[in-house]
């Protein structure tokens, strides 16, 4: 008898003790979610790029003997990036310059900085790149023209030797993808202490491995 009573008194400071602790707590502290991933851009460290381009060249200076006053053609650049925002580059182009119907060539080793839009704005694929560099240009038969402006026509003074240059330039690369892009760019070239200068713009694409 002694322990039915016992059994109902520890039954009923249980369901007491129950009544007067009320609901289980819970916590209002959310689960805190994992930091997003950095956005994923589609330009590459360690990335080897192919680009051909149409190029147009204007001739500045005294003597417009680089490539006439001007001249249209296309050439090729092959780029190496070791890091994401920066690489080096080899560009070659082929000319045919005016006035005159002659051709001429250049190529230009140069170190390549840019700066990817979408390591900031993910949906943003394009990227502002500087350049510079040295390199050379060539005429026909190895020599340079002269363009006279005293009476405008466009002539051979002897055989001049084709010349160094140095240039420095800027461009946009827009990628659809994080292989294919396309680039515009224009850069200064300084031949033989300005007296042959000339401007180049070129337009193309560029495939990334």
């Amino acid at each position: 008898m002694d322990k039915v009573i016992v059994s109902a008194m520890a039954a009923v400071l249980a369901s007491a003790t129950t009544v007067f602790a009320g609901e289980p707590e819970v916590s209002n502290k959310q689960p805190v979610p994992p930091p997003a991933p950095p956005p994923t851009s589609f330009f590459r460290a360690g990335e080897f790029d192919v680009g051909a381009f149409a190029t147009y060249a204007k001739g500045f200076g005294e003597n417009f003997g680089s490539v006439g006053e001007h001249g249209w053609g296309g050439g090729g650049d092959l780029s190496y990036f070791p890091w994401l925002y920066g690489g080096f580059r080899l560009q070659g182009a082929v000319m045919n310059t005016i006035p005159g119907d002659n051709n001429a060539g250049d190529v230009k080793a140069d170190v390549v900085l840019r700066y990817p839009l979408d390591t900031i704005f993910p949906n943003v694929h394009l990227a502002p790149y500087a350049f510079g560099g040295i390199g050379g240009v060539f005429t026909q038969s190895g020599t340079f023209g002269n363009f006279v402006t005293s009476d405008f026509q466009f002539r051979n003074h002897g055989n001049r030797e084709n010349n160094i240059l140095g240039n420095a330039g800027a461009g946009l690369e827009y990628r659809f993808t994080p292989h294919i892009g396309i680039f515009g760019e224009t850069d200064y070239s300084i031949v033989n202490q300005s007296r042959n200068n000339f401007m180049q713009v070129n337009f193309g694409m560029r495939y990334a491995f």
